[in-house]
């Protein structure tokens, strides 16, 4: 399910937190799909490594196996991954149900950096890469357990923020496309908002929350701005008399009519009949 962000809110608050913890932090969706971080880029040894295909295929599966812990928990998970370095998922939560998931990680908590190296060395015998480790080992950054505890608490923090202030939210296309379809099959209708609720199984705030992202207001905005398409459609393209159109789209007062067709336009149907 895509995902609607506010970006420059969001894209703040990952900075903000790479700058407190020195962290690299990332978004995905509900699929498993990257969708925004901060750095953008990963560090060296691990964007190296992924260049490998057998890796980078151990490096998904690796993250898809936190992505399925969080959603059977709906909780924070601290793992090591598959090349041993330390990771955290938590999941962001909308009506219940997980939308997306916010993970930091590419570190070692192991401080001895012979024993990181010697691991790390053992990986790229492996996966046969031209690559000079210590000078990538350098990209790696140590935390203790004490402050990857602490850097997950801020991040399970982060996740009820993001929820508090709704920075994220999941587009439902199927929703919106249903919602749509039942608007274009009752046009010349009066469309009540329970009518709605009542044929597709949804509350008012459902509703509204779904519309507003598409127009300036909730549903009433939408059902208008949908009628007015299809009236600028029936103007252009038929031979129906502006009365007509004007009950066919679900106006039932002609000079209301005229009115927002001509604000929404900046003309009038029969002037812009002539245009065409």
């Amino acid at each position: 399910m895509p995902l609607f962000f506010y970006d420059n809110e969001l894209s703040v608050l990952m900075e903000n937190f790479y700058t407190l913890t020195g962290i690299r932090i990332v978004l995905f969706d509900n699929e498993f799909n990257e969708v925004l971080s901060y750095p953008s880029n990963g560090n060296s040894f691990c964007s190296l490594m992924r260049t490998n295909a057998d890796f980078d295929t151990l490096c998904r599966k690796s993250d898809r196996v936190s992505f399925e812990k969080c959603r059977k928990t709906h909780a924070l998970c601290i793992y090591r991954c598959h090349a041993g370095l330390i990771e955290a998922t938590a999941p962001i939560i909308q009506n219940n149900a997980i939308i997306g998931y916010i993970m930091f990680g590419q570190i070692t908590d192991i401080k001895d950096k012979d024993a990181v190296y010697n691991f790390a060395d053992n990986l790229c015998q492996k996966y046969p890469l031209s690559v000079t480790i210590p000078n990538k080992l350098k990209k790696i950054k140590y935390k203790s357990s004490k402050q990857i505890i602490a850097t997950s608490k801020i991040l399970d923090a982060c996740t009820s923020y993001i929820m508090l202030k709704e920075m994220i939210k999941a587009q439902n296309e199927k929703l919106i496309e249903m919602i749509s379809n039942y608007v274009d099959i009752h046009m010349h209708e009066r469309i009540y908002v329970e009518d709605i609720c009542r044929a597709l199984d949804i509350s008012r705030t459902q509703l509204y929350e779904e519309t507003k992202q598409y127009t300036n207001g909730g549903i009433a905005s939408f059902i208008k701005i949908k009628r007015l398409n299809k009236a600028k459609e029936l103007v252009t393209g038929t031979s129906m008399t502006v009365s007509e159109i004007s009950d066919k789209t679900g106006f039932s007062d002609y000079n209301y009519f005229l009115r927002v067709f001509k604000k929404h336009y900046g003309i009038s149907p029969k002037k812009m009949r002539k245009t065409y």
